[in-house]
């Protein structure tokens, strides 16, 4: 028997035995460095989660601290207890079992510049004055500067053994965005051009609405329509609470001259609500919530809210006169508000993430 023929065949196949051998050596380590790839990536990536979750956090609850406000809804600022409450917070999260030490170098408080998207360089830092505190931002870190780098499990064979990892958030504490149930004191609702004239809210001017041809305010029915007179009386007597309101909201407003009868029960209400000042019985001054709407055309039959202000209303005249006076009021807080208003000199207490 010719054997020649057999003998080449076995060292073939033991030469491809060892050839598959070799590439599923090759293969084997590919798919063991494909894994741990896979493994430290999902590491890392449940790593910047969780830190990203800490610094929304914490900028939020830093944020939501920096002013407070006494039982006349007067704004004070408060940045050290803004900075102790995200670093607090901060401190409640984890990141991959490792609770987290935010840096007092890790947190940035001022006055926050919205088409800017930063702050404001004349006005970065804790500051006594709350105009110049509205955001809050932190860096989260778990790296070679705080909470230690994160150590991976197979990326250390190719030189990566720990991979620094950090988030970032602010939060901005801004103006008045929404009032709720029966905060809005009257269904009045101011032109926004009257109040902020584009360089900041025109504090202490003072503001006459009364029937003509370029009103500097509506009457407001709100959400009742139509909006005529005897609908905005009943919320001027208060047979109807004024509902939850919004920046966005569409609300019907009129600019008509209103009956005697609606105009006495302003007056009313002006005499039982507001402030007697100089102690000759009657009242001097009433300090309101409105909204405030986007400028109007005339006749317009509804405008958008874009904002809220607090009036003091100093004088309210009957028939024939049919006028209200007030002065806008600065520096005070719309409690329960959120973030997301005009600047008109009201802010809120509720913040929102910006970065």
């Amino acid at each position: 028997m010719d054997t020649t023929w057999l003998g080449k065949l076995g060292r073939l196949l033991k030469g491809e035995r060892a050839g598959v051998a070799a590439v599923a050596a090759i293969m084997l380590t590919v798919m063991v460095g494909m894994i741990g790839a896979v493994v430290d990536l999902g590491l890392l990536y449940a790593t910047k989660n969780e830190l990203q979750n800490a610094a929304d956090a914490a900028a939020l609850a830093g944020a939501s601290t920096l002013v407070t406000y006494d039982q006349d809804r007067n704004v004070m600022a408060q940045p050290d207890v803004a900075i102790t409450t995200a670093q607090q917070v901060a401190l409640a999260n984890q990141a991959l079992g490792v609770n987290l030490q935010l840096r007092l170098e890790d947190i940035t408080l001022g006055l926050w510049v919205e088409p800017d998207k930063d702050f404001d360089p004349d006005h970065i830092g804790p500051s006594s004055d709350p105009n110049y505190l509205s955001a809050c931002r932190v860096v989260v870190r778990r790296d070679n500067i705080a909470n230690s780098p994160v150590n991976t499990i197979f990326a250390g064979a190719v030189g990566f053994s720990v991979v620094n990892v950090t988030a970032l958030s602010t939060a901005e504490l801004g103006y008045a965005g929404s009032a709720g149930d029966g905060m809005v004191d009257l269904p009045v609702a101011i032109k926004e051009e009257v109040l902020n004239s584009g360089n900041g809210p025109i504090c202490g001017e003072t503001i006459y609405f009364h029937d003509e041809n370029d009103e500097n305010a509506e009457w407001t029915s709100f959400f009742t329509s139509p909006s005529n007179d005897p609908n905005v009386r009943d919320y001027v007597d208060g047979t109807l609470s004024v509902p939850a309101l919004q920046v966005g909201d569409e609300v019907n407003v009129i600019n008509g001259n209103l009956s005697t009868h609606t105009f006495d029960a302003l007056a009313d209400r002006f005499q039982s609500e507001g402030t007697d000042l100089d102690g000759d019985g009657n009242a001097d001054a009433w300090q309101v919530l409105l909204p405030v709407i986007g400028g109007t055309s005339s006749g317009a039959s509804s405008a958008t809210i874009v904002g809220f202000a607090h009036l003091i209303i100093t004088e309210v005249r009957n028939a024939p006169y049919k006028e209200i006076t007030g002065v806008l009021q600065c520096g005070l807080v719309v409690p329960g508000s959120t973030t997301g208003g005009g600047n008109f000199g009201s802010r809120a207490t509720t913040p929102k993430l910006v970065e």
